[in-house]
């Protein structure tokens, strides 16, 4: 009678440990799968997206690849296994995820794509790579003509060419600066992606090119990293240092902004504002989260490929 009563009992814990998880898992309405959160751009749309969706009565889960493809994959999967309504995807690598979005849309499952075309997706969220990288040489341009009137600057540019938005910025940005041809330009033989790799790869562009006057990087979070670095050189002249990039998000906002006291070299960068949606400017945040309730609701009221918009971001007026 005893081991009838303790299995019976043994048979309830398992059911009651067993009813949060599956309740957990059919609840979570959208799975939002990025490489990096620690990426200021990426932690700031991923926080402001979660709480649109908090608004709405809807439940939102990030998963945060650490920058490990393979990691995001065993994430998109699992999101698949929980029977999400929409997945959206931020590749680490955008070579391989085509199978598993194609898996999930067997499900049923809506994917969202931003960022990097995978080509394969019920909506594509991206913007002007190319152009991109152009807007970040214009903003460097300028700041080097108001500051080298007589000519002569010595330009650095960190590129990124993992994958082919990455490589679009990246030669836009070079593009750019030789069609000037105002600079002697250095283009980095080492990438970097990360704060960590730009004040790594910085320290070597420095010691070997001490008369650099600009660095023109892929990324906000390797910018971060560069003025970093040369803000802690004291041999360098910080009213005579700029750094310009693309990204946003608020604290590199606040970095640009001490760019006017010379409290920072990282003096502009290329914001997403985001895309026209029924003939209205919408924020990122916004229109990212109306896409996936969209989607979750299985429309696609903006079409499949949905443009932002993208603006210039220097020192704000106090």
């Amino acid at each position: 009678m005893r081991r009838t009563i303790l299995s019976a009992l043994g048979a309830l814990a398992l059911a009651t440990a067993l009813v949060p998880a599956t309740a957990s898992a059919q609840s979570v309405d959208i799975g939002f799968a990025v490489p990096d959160t620690t990426n200021p751009f990426l932690g700031w749309l991923t926080s402001e997206v979660q709480k649109q969706a908090e608004a709405a009565g809807m439940r939102l889960e990030i998963a945060d690849a650490g920058a490990s493809p393979v990691k995001q994959m065993e994430q998109i999967e699992n999101f698949i296994a929980m029977g999400v309504k929409v997945i959206d995807i931020m590749p680490v690598d955008p070579n391989n995820v085509q199978d598993v979005i194609a898996r999930a849309q067997a499900q049923g499952i809506k994917v969202l794509v931003q960022g990097t075309d995978t080509g394969v997706y019920d909506v594509m969220m991206n913007i002007d790579q190319y152009n991109a990288g152009e807007q970040a040489a214009e903003m460097a341009i300028d700041w080097l003509t108001t500051t080298f009137p007589e000519g002569g600057a010595k330009v650095a540019i960190i590129p990124a060419t993992d994958t082919v938005d990455a490589k679009n910025r990246s030669q836009g940005m070079i593009d750019t600066m030789t069609k000037w041809g105002k600079a002697e330009i250095v283009t980095s033989p080492t990438e970097a992606r990360s704060t960590a790799q730009g004040t790594s790869v910085m320290e070597t562009l420095l010691l070997q090119n001490p008369d650099l006057d600009a660095v023109l990087t892929y990324n906000a979070d390797t910018a971060m990293g560069v003025n970093e670095y040369v803000m802690g050189q004291a041999q360098v002249d910080h009213a005579k240092f700029g750094v310009f990039t693309g990204d946003w998000s608020p604290p590199v906002q606040e970095t640009i902004n001490a760019s006017a006291n010379n409290e920072s070299v990282f003096r502009g960068t290329i914001r997403i504002v985001g895309p026209m949606l029924d003939g209205q400017q919408v924020d990122l945040p916004i229109a990212t989260f109306t896409i996936m309730k969209a989607l979750s609701e299985g429309q696609t009221p903006y079409g499949k490929w949905v443009k932002d918009t993208i603006a210039k971001a220097g020192p704000e007026a106090n």
